[in-house]
């Protein structure tokens, strides 16, 4: 190993390995020196990892496509990395210590060499050999001993290398478990307030007619439609039929008014989209009126499929997630102008909810307002008749948000236990607008003409389609088309 021609090789070995910091790199080129230098039939570099696992990532100079790892202590090069010295095997079919490792039926006998440095084993090199008289002895230890003393430099480098990966691979395993366990914190708290009803309670019909359907439905996996006016509650609700379903997935809101096109578009459909991570769950889509008509065709086919195609990677995935859509406008009105999808509306809407806004459960106010008022506080306070009266009276265009801000602030400002009328803010009065019943105006019309302004009427309804018109008037094209030539409104001819 002292001639000019090898120090000359290591020296450009030693070169090589210093200029590429990697392990992959450094295993390989040395697993092929010292394969050249043996000229045995294998030679394996090992990884030994942090936790005393190794990971074989080398072969006679090639790079394995997939490393392969072995637990701590299984194999020779486990045994070597736990021992922290050399091990050689003439007879590995027979010896316990390299029964569970990595080698060819065909392999004889076995020697193993730690790279250690500074007291830590950062690797093996394992030369296998298939001859049945191979004795592997001190003198095969000397040589690769000698190998790596002149790869010295390169070798501390390595190790330098591999130390900081390892604290960087810990770092982020520590930040994970860090985010999942505030993640699941704040899945506990946000699951307990909606447990407890927190902004949506009540006793009033309508509300507990909401309620019941919205449990009765809740086992399904089909879509539901929550429709109803902002501060109603839709995505508490939402939350709470999902955790009546039973999926075992997480719930993820996704907040269509608050993203263009393109945003949401990769929010939701990318390879780390709230569509995958509602995979097994439940996705919300908050407020889908406001979603472009791209989106809605995507939406409508993940759910017609079943999969979808992420914008980001162009991977086909298979989707298992339950939808909810809640809106604030009446989405049927938006089909009919062209700005909602009707399929995908017929979709949603297998079992649609309007939530009843809090103008139309007055007797939910005084429940609601007590809560509100006193939730989380050492001391309580009480709302006196009149307070109740002020706050009943009141049309709530908030809803249960404005309400819950009234509550607080008022909770705050006033002094004392009882809460008066006069403690609360001055609300705009809704001004209502009596309606007076107009007596219909006669007038004087033939059957004739009763007949002529109706076909008339139908026709300017239907923009002048006079198929669709004859339709809806329960008569045949010819029979329309030979009235209108009646009126006088088309030649003779076109009535044919």
């Amino acid at each position: 190993m002292k001639t000019a021609a090898h120090q000359n090789e290591l020296a450009t070995l030693s070169t090589v390995l210093l200029s590429n910091l990697d392990e992959v790199v450094f295993f390989s080129k040395l697993s092929s020196y010292v394969q050249e230098v043996m000229g045995e039939y294998k030679v394996l570099g090992f990884e030994v990892l942090s936790d005393g696992s190794t990971r074989l990532i080398a072969e006679n100079g090639s790079a394995l496509s997939a490393a392969r790892l072995f637990n701590k202590g299984q194999g020779v090069a486990g045994y070597v990395a736990r021992m922290k010295r050399a091990y050689y095997s003439n007879s590995v079919k027979r010896d316990p210590i390299a029964v569970n490792g990595y080698r060819d039926d065909a392999v004889e006998a076995e020697l193993c060499l730690p790279i250690i440095v500074e007291g830590s084993v950062i690797g093996t090199l394992n030369v296998q050999s298939l001859k049945k008289d191979r004795n592997f002895g001190e003198a095969d230890l000397v040589t690769l001993n000698e190998i790596l003393q002149q790869l010295q430099s390169p070798i501390r480098n390595m190790h330098l290398f591999l130390m900081a990966k390892n604290l960087n691979r810990e770092l982020l395993q520590k930040i994970e478990a860090r985010e999942k366990e505030l993640s699941n914190r704040v899945e506990i708290q946000m699951t307990k307030s909606f447990e407890d009803n927190s902004q949506m309670m009540g006793l009033s019909k309508s509300f507990l007619e909401v309620v019941q359907t919205a449990k009765k439905i809740a086992a399904q996996d089909f879509p539901v439609l929550l429709e109803g006016q902002h501060g109603v509650g839709k995505k508490i609700l939402a939350r709470k039929i999902h955790n009546w379903s039973g999926r075992k997935g997480a719930v993820v809101v996704a907040s269509c008014g608050a993203f263009s096109e393109a945003q949401l578009d990769r929010e939701i459909f990318s390879s780390k989209g709230l569509m995958l991570q509602a995979n097994g769950g439940t996705l919300i889509i908050d407020d889908i009126g406001s979603c472009s008509l791209n989106i809605q065709t995507k939406l409508l086919r993940s759910l017609v499929a079943g999969e979808m195609i992420t914008v980001d990677t162009d991977q086909k995935v298979a989707l298992n997630v339950r939808l909810i859509a809640t809106s604030k406008t009446c989405l049927k009105s938006l089909v009919e102008t062209g700005a909602f999808k009707e399929d995908l509306f017929y979709r949603l809407n297998t079992v649609g909810m309007k939530i009843p806004a809090l103008r139309d459960r007055q007797e939910d106010v005084k429940v609601m307002a007590e809560y509100f008022l006193n939730h989380g506080k050492v001391e309580k306070k009480v709302l006196t008749s009149a307070a109740i009266e002020k706050l009943t009276t009141y049309f709530w265009p908030g809803n249960a948000h404005e309400l819950k801000n009234v509550m607080e602030r008022t909770y705050i400002l006033t002094d004392g236990q009882y809460i008066e009328a006069a403690h609360l803010p001055e609300f705009a009065q809704e001004v209502k607008v009596e309606k007076v019943e107009e007596k219909p105006i006669y007038q004087e019309f033939t059957l004739f003409d009763l007949e002529k302004k109706h076909i008339v009427d139908t026709l300017q309804h239907l923009g002048g389609n006079k198929t669709r018109a004859a339709k809806a008037l329960g008569i045949t094209v010819k029979t329309l088309y030979n009235k209108l030539h009646s009126y006088g409104m088309i030649e003779a001819r076109e009535a044919q």
